[in-house]
């Protein structure tokens, strides 16, 4: 029996934690460092824990230590250490966090060490990447990738309309960090929030969509012309986050208040974490669009794989935490039966670029409830 341990026992944490479970091949084990958190999946799932400070490198490397397989679904500021130590340690691993840093720097260091690392396997990024490569790698030439993606409470509630599906300092990463798009074949740098756009979705309603950073590896890896990736929110959100952003509220450079020091994202981050959780069993959603443009088969064609997900009542598990964990989850066990086994440090537009694996990978998710309809315009 393989052990495999998941860093992490956030909203999509457990989850992975709880589908690797089902597994009766995998012994799981879930490390965080809040034990309350450590209880709550003792006591409700059964799960396995162990409480560490994924923050301290020396703590990643003990409770990595006797697991055959790693799984990271820790905060953005402290996913590149905990990389590193990983690899070190020579475990294979698989990540969904939005870190700032290139990951990639630590590629020669994991070929080094014989490891398969896969980062970024999420939602978008992730499966937004493993459709990216696979439209690279079968159309000639491919033109264009759109990737439109949100993830939403489904009752909207004043003032915010929005509920944070993962940890507030991440999401507002999305409304400051600068976003690289491809535009005619040059990275172009937009501000966060920019061209906003008003667009019909079937099920959800009207929805803005604005620039993020989303694109991340896709910009350099792949040699299409024009390519952007978009979030979505309900209208109304990016006149109040540029507000906020503009006021200096999610700025990370210290002020002083009252003698003394403090950074105002962390203040707004507090502020906002109470407002932006969601209630117990509330539902939410999340919806996604990826389109490639160009010529398949030797003809000009657009195809479209469109999901809208819904929490799971059953389950007890909100969608974007379905959506993020099942394809690591599902990455981890491909690497685990030697299904993709390539040392290095991958974006998930390498393992979708091989053939038949990005149709493996929506047939598993389709099993666990995620499902994205393609349509093919020619």
């Amino acid at each position: 029996m393989k052990r495999a341990i998941v860093l992490g026992g956030g909203m999509v944490g457990s989850a992975m934690a709880r589908d690797l479970a089902a597994d009766p091949e995998l012994e799981v084990t879930v490390a965080d460092v809040r034990p309350e958190a450590l209880k709550h999946l003792r006591e409700r799932y059964g799960l396995r824990t162990v409480q560490a400070d994924l923050s301290d490198p020396a703590e990643v490397k003990r409770v990595i230590a006797d697991h055959d397989l790693v799984l990271g679904g820790l905060a953005s500021t402290i996913a590149l250490q905990a990389l590193r130590v990983v690899i070190e340690s020579k475990k294979n691993y698989v990540d969904i966090a939005f870190m700032a840093e290139d990951a990639t720097q630590l590629d020669g260091l994991a070929k080094e060490h014989g490891v398969t690392a896969v980062v970024d396997c999420g939602v978008a990024p992730g499966i937004s990447n493993m459709i990216a490569g696979w439209g690279a790698k079968n159309f000639d030439p491919c033109r264009r990738i759109e990737i439109l993606v949100g993830g939403l409470p489904v009752i909207r509630r004043w003032p915010y309309d929005y509920k944070a599906p993962f940890a507030p300092h991440d999401v507002i990463e999305e409304y400051t960090r600068p976003a690289r798009i491809v535009e005619r074949g040059q990275i172009v740098v937009k501000e966060a929030l920019s061209e906003p756009e008003l667009l019909d979705f079937p099920g959800v309603g009207t929805l803005e969509a604005f620039n993020t950073d989303g694109l991340r590896s896709l910009a350099y890896t792949l040699k299409v012309p024009d390519m952007r990736e978009r979030t979505m929110r309900y209208p109304g959100h990016i006149a109040l986050m540029r507000a906020m952003r503009d006021t200096g509220l999610f700025s990370k450079e210290p002020i002083t208040v009252a003698g003394g020091t403090v950074r105002p994202l962390d203040v707004t981050a507090a502020l906002l974490f109470p407002k932006w959780t969601f209630d117990e069993r509330e539902a939410d959603l999340t919806v996604m669009r990826v389109s490639v443009e160009g010529r398949h088969e030797g003809v000009d064609t657009r195809i479209v794989w469109d999901l809208l997900d819904h929490y799971d009542p059953v389950a007890d598990m909100r969608s974007m935490s379905r959506t993020t964990a099942f394809p690591a989850t599902i990455m981890a066990r491909m690497i685990a039966r030697g299904r993709f086994v390539r040392p290095g440090v991958h974006p998930p537009e390498v393992p979708g670029a091989e053939p038949g694996l990005l149709d493996e990978m929506l047939h598993e998710l389709q099993a666990r409830g995620v499902r994205y309809d393609k349509r093919v315009e020619r």
